[in-house]
């Protein structure tokens, strides 16, 4: 009988490991919503390196079925953006880089409060028809 010694290949991963990432993955949650304006681009303000960043959303596309006018089955096609948020930065939106420095310049200079520009999808107040 020959005895070795069991040594895990790379590609191995341990139960508590396993478990660890699947802990992991479901602390990510929804944080918030923002309403984006139409034609400006996102950016990214970094305190520590101090530097600016276009963020490009990815665009996600959910199919639904409903009923339409005529009370037939149709297809309906919701798309929403979506931006892996990190701490360290603040997000915010303008017209080109040019402007984005310039809004970063005013906000180290005092003249504006804060940085973010996005409105809040909770802030929204709904149009009561009375």
């Amino acid at each position: 009988m020959k005895i070795t010694n069991h040594i895990p290949d790379e590609n191995y991963v341990s139960k508590p490991s396993m478990e660890m990432v699947e802990q992991q993955k479901q602390e990510y949650k929804l944080i918030e919503q923002y309403i984006r304006t139409k034609g400006l681009c996102l950016y990214a303000y970094d305190y520590m390196k101090d530097e600016i960043t276009e963020v490009k959303p990815q665009v996600k596309t959910d199919i639904a079925i409903g009923f339409n006018e005529r009370g037939e089955l149709a297809k309906k096609e919701q798309s929403k953006e979506e931006v892996m948020v990190d701490a360290r930065n603040t997000f915010f939106e303008s017209l080109n880089m040019d402007n984005a420095i310039k809004r970063v310049n005013k906000y180290k200079a005092g003249k504006i409060k804060n940085l973010c520009n996005l409105r809040k999808k909770s802030d929204i107040k709904p149009i009561l028809p009375w």
